[in-house]
């Protein structure tokens, strides 16, 4: 998948790109995952497009089963 930006929001990605959003907030909590960041003063997440890419393709839903919902 190709993003249009190299950082942007769960609610761009999710807008945009149609990844369903709540797949985007349990993928930002799963433990050791180093593509999202949150802005200072906890504002919203912002998600590294292309480490996000390559996690989800090597995970390929998977880490569904990480989060406990």
């Amino acid at each position: 998948m190709e993003y249009p930006k190299p950082l942007m929001s769960i609610t761009e990605i999710h807008t945009i790109m149609g990844v369903p959003l709540d797949d985007l907030k349990r993928a930002v909590h799963v433990p050791g995952q180093t593509f999202a960041t949150k802005t200072s003063g906890g504002g919203k997440w912002l998600i590294d497009t292309e480490e996000f890419e390559k996690w989800r393709r090597k995970k390929r839903g998977k880490w569904k089963n990480e989060i406990k919902k």
